[in-house]
């Protein structure tokens, strides 16, 4: 392997890394008229609204820590397989696969470690709800907004454009070194860049992604004085864990 196409393999890579660490901030919807919960208000509204915003909040940071932990767990384990089988074979062929491979499963555990998808959000529950005290209340629904807010930047960044490119770049980094790196055949390469694509396209499109639509149902109902709250509207999912793979939608 030349030593141009090292080290521009090992820039890359540490570009990847790099930027990985820094989630993107989105600014979806300025929260400037969500700070303050209108004294109009009485007890039994603001703790209605506070019950049914911790519960969404907990939802989505179920789902997005479900999401976080499994893929986290795919990927170190894959690198702990691939460089057990690169150690222990004698095929030269076998080895650099699984060296690039091990190579790539590391940079998706860096990704996903750098950029966690939780927040601080802690759930209470209605009976803690119940004993706060009106200025607890209003406090604890004000950084609730905010976190909310904060998943739905969260659920969008994770499908932006700049993550299919960087994923991207990297899949066509692995590809070139099985091809010109190794030496290898044009059709292996190829293999390797698709392989590793669709890895990365399924953990991208498989990020919980509802949290953004809470935070814009979350906002119209807030302007219609909480009637009807946020009824969630269907959305397909997709799990994988090392044991199984499930597809579906949920209500």
């Amino acid at each position: 392997m030349s030593k141009r196409l090292v080290l521009a393999v090992l820039g890359l890579l540490l570009f990847s890394v790099t930027y990985g660490a820094e989630r993107m901030v989105v600014d979806i919807v300025s929260t400037d008229a969500m700070v303050n919960v209108d004294d109009s208000l009485t007890t039994a509204q603001r703790t209605f609204q506070l019950n049914l915003l911790e519960k969404v909040l907990h939802s989505n940071e179920q789902s997005a820590e479900k999401w976080w932990i499994t893929w986290t767990a795919l990927y170190a384990a894959a690198t702990v397989g691939q460089g057990a089988v690169a150690v222990a074979t004698k095929d030269l062929s076998t080895r650099q696969d699984m060296i690039v491979g091990a190579g790539t499963t590391v940079l998706g555990m860096a990704s996903q470690l750098f950029t966690p998808v939780s927040t601080d959000f802690k759930f209470i529950g209605a009976d803690s709800i119940a004993r706060l005290s009106d200025a607890e209340k209003q406090l604890r629904l004000t950084q609730g907004e905010e976190i909310l807010k904060k998943q739905a930047q969260i659920a969008q960044a994770g499908k932006g454009w700049q993550v299919h490119a960087l994923s991207g770049a990297v899949n066509l980094a692995s590809g070139l070194i099985t091809w010109i790196g190794f030496k290898r055949s044009f059709g292996e390469g190829v293999f390797n860049f698709a392989l590793n694509t669709v890895i990365t396209e399924t953990q991208i499109w498989t990020q919980p992604i509802r949290a953004k639509k809470d935070y814009k149902q979350y906002l119209q109902a807030k302007n219609r004085g909480f009637g009807p709250f946020i009824a969630h509207t269907p959305e397909w999912y997709g799990q994988v864990s090392p044991a199984s793979c499930s597809f579906g939608i949920r209500f």
